[in-house]
């Protein structure tokens, strides 16, 4: 038979307002001494009892010590304790998990999930940012359609897709002078580009040029089925259908891997981000977006969203996730 606590303490409650009553003749001192002493000992049966249903006893109950059961009861909510109850045992990642700094309590369950089927990962870190981002479920069904009231930064990647008539609203032409041909982008992108070809010609006497720019699902096609596997994305979930990505090159190394060690190539790379762009997919971070290093690549995001990326050394897949798209 299990012990209401509501019902105790209501008649616990009745008890005391009889002990505390002097016209009350039949309870005799002795009497009350009895009854205050019976009190006394059904209250702490009763938190007794009612500590017994909190999570951070059930926690405890499966190994953890008290002040990491006391840790994990504090970040995550009932359901994300039943579901680590469930699974009834002691996991050694739990408490490094929500230590995390980009920890999500929504994905709690899905972290320890991931690292069971996944044991070449070893590092929290990309744990918690694999797991954020979706790469711990299958691409195709997990695909969404990518959400374009975000303007500049929609996501775009390879679970979040552009639909094939999308095209910006407004596309303005770079001017002759700084792309090989003629490319397209979003003012907000022009203007930026502008100015930071302007001072990486400043302090590098190299000139920025774009090789690329817009892209619509049409082109996309051409470009994918040219291109070297993991450097070009599927139609539908390339940056560049939407008008805020360009490619970069210089004048003096137009070719994409000579810019990438050229003097002008390691400028852009520290000082994009001081324009409002990123470079998309940086060398250390391909595990976690799946592409291949692009040291040309940029996106567009704007300078407060640029700097942050930057300061925080997160790809823009893991922004997104963390900052704009969590409950």
């Amino acid at each position: 038979m299990q012990l209401d606590p509501n019902a105790i303490k209501q008649w616990l409650k009745r008890l005391w307002t009889a002990c505390a009553d002097r016209d009350n003749r039949w309870l005799s001192r002795p009497c009350t001494i009895a009854a205050l002493f019976v009190l006394l000992v059904l209250v702490k049966s009763c938190q007794g009892i009612a500590y017994n249903y909190t999570n951070e006893c059930r926690i405890y109950k499966l190994g953890y010590p008290m002040e990491e059961a006391r840790a994990l009861a504090t970040a995550l909510n009932d359901a994300q304790v039943d579901s680590l109850v469930a699974r009834n045992e002691h996991d050694t990642i739990a408490i490094p998990v929500i230590n995390a700094r980009y920890f999500i309590a929504d994905n709690f369950d899905r972290y320890l999930a991931y690292h069971k089927v996944d044991t070449t990962v070893n590092s929290i870190d990309v744990i918690i940012a694999l797991v954020n981002i979706g790469a711990d479920q299958d691409r195709e069904s997990s695909a969404a359609p990518c959400d374009t009231t975000k303007g500049q930064l929609m996501l775009v990647n390879g679970r979040h897709y552009l639909d094939q008539n999308y095209k910006p609203d407004s596309l303005v032409k770079f001017s002759k002078t700084y792309c090989y041909e003629e490319q397209k982008a979003q003012r907000a992108v022009v203007d930026a580009f502008m100015a930071m070809q302007k001072a990486c010609k400043e302090q590098t006497d190299a000139q920025l040029m774009v090789n690329s720019a817009y892209r619509s699902f049409n082109d996309q096609k051409g470009t994918y089925k040219h291109s070297i596997k993991g450097y070009a994305a599927t139609p539908g979930h390339s940056e560049h259908q939407t008008g805020f990505a360009i490619d970069v090159t210089s004048r003096e190394h137009p070719m994409r891997w000579p810019f990438d060690t050229s003097k002008e190539g390691i400028w852009m790379r520290e000082h994009c981000h001081e324009y409002g762009f990123i470079l998309r997919y940086p060398k250390k971070q391909s595990q976690i977006f799946g592409f291949a290093y692009e040291p040309w690549h940029l996106r567009y995001v704007g300078k407060d969203v640029a700097r942050r990326i930057h300061d925080e050394d997160i790809t823009f897949d893991e922004y997104y996730a963390y900052y704009l798209n969590r409950n």
